[in-house]
């Protein structure tokens, strides 16, 4: 697996992430961050950036890096197992636990137009996925809801992905490797409900497994960036940034869709559709997190069912 990779390349971040907390701890495979503000599980797995957390009567299971883990949280603390010790930089790294989410939302709430957001998604963190699952998720995505693509990843992920068996004797499958998944012929993965997504699915695997760095594309500026991303088939603007932000550390990516398009009109241009040099104004005015806050946006726009003054007259939602 590539876990390996991840855990030395997140290394460095360790000894700032253990600072920020009043403790972090690890013992017998379980590991223990107290003073944590602004995470909620249930936002976080819900908001439509991962597809593979489900509760259980031991907290959230879910799968990452080829590794399953539980998840959970109680007053202020989150709790992580198993949890081999050499994993413990990954796991921090995985649910941002370095960023200081207090203050995005201190800088929010300073700007009128967007405090209103903040109760829609506070307690929401981006997390740091692995980056060719992300790719071949949100290609899945298009035209696509959170439920169907969490399905369509389940039956990928059986049909393709090795077997694995937790301490509790949980049965679950890794995320397929890319050799895996270009090894599947398109018909196969049109019966998992990939439809047209197929052959984009079956070539973008082709690519990585070729050589295709996605690594490579986190040290670059985040335009060179999707521009790289663009060769893959079914990745457009959208589904680029997505990938740029959930698991490449681009926290200026800033994925655009509908309900994205109807709050910044709200928000900032007063019902108008604002054209392209305004809308970049607007992502260099809010800075080098904007992919953070588009998450706050995104959420208070589908939370209020934000609609345009066209879309309500004809009856759209």
């Amino acid at each position: 697996m590539r876990l390996s990779r991840a855990i030395v390349s997140w290394n460095s971040y360790f000894a700032e992430i253990k600072a920020m907390y009043e403790k972090t701890f690890w013992k017998d495979n379980v590991l223990l961050v107290s003073g944590v503000e602004r995470l909620d599980l249930n936002r976080t797995f819900a908001c439509g950036q991962s597809f593979r957390w489900q509760r259980t009567e031991r907290g959230w299971f879910g799968i990452a890096f080829g590794r399953g883990i539980y998840a959970e949280t109680a007053e202020g603390a989150l709790r992580i197992f198993p949890c081999a010790k050499e994993e413990v930089p990954l796991w921090l790294n995985y649910f941002d636990l370095a960023r200081d989410y207090a203050a995005i939302e201190a800088q929010l709430c300073a700007d009128t137009r967007l405090c209103a957001c903040v109760p829609f998604a506070s307690g929401i963190r981006v997390l740091n996925q692995e980056p060719f699952e992300t790719l071949i998720t949100f290609i899945l995505s298009a035209n696509n809801n959170a439920g169907r693509i969490a399905g369509i990843v389940m039956r990928l992920c059986a049909c393709a992905g090795e077997p694995a068996v937790m301490q509790d004797g949980r049965e679950y499958r890794r995320f397929p490797t890319p050799e895996a998944v270009a090894a599947l012929e398109p018909e196969a993965l049109r019966s998992i409900g990939a439809g047209y997504r197929a052959p984009y699915v079956k070539e973008s695997a082709h690519m990585v497994a070729d050589g295709f760095d996605l690594e490579a594309l986190r040290a670059m500026p985040l335009a060179e960036a999707r521009k790289a991303l663009s060769a893959f088939p079914g990745v457009g603007p959208k589904v680029a940034d997505c990938i740029l932000l959930f698991s490449l550390g681009h926290t200026d990516a800033f994925p655009v869709d509908v309900w994205i398009g109807r709050a910044l009109k709200t928000l900032f241009f007063d019902g108008q559709m604002p054209g392209r040099q305004e809308t970049e104004r607007l992502l260099h005015e809010l800075g080098p997190m904007s992919g953070i806050i588009q998450q706050y946006v995104f959420h208070y726009a589908r939370e209020r069912k934000l609609a345009t003054k066209h879309e309500k007259r004809e009856g759209k939602q």
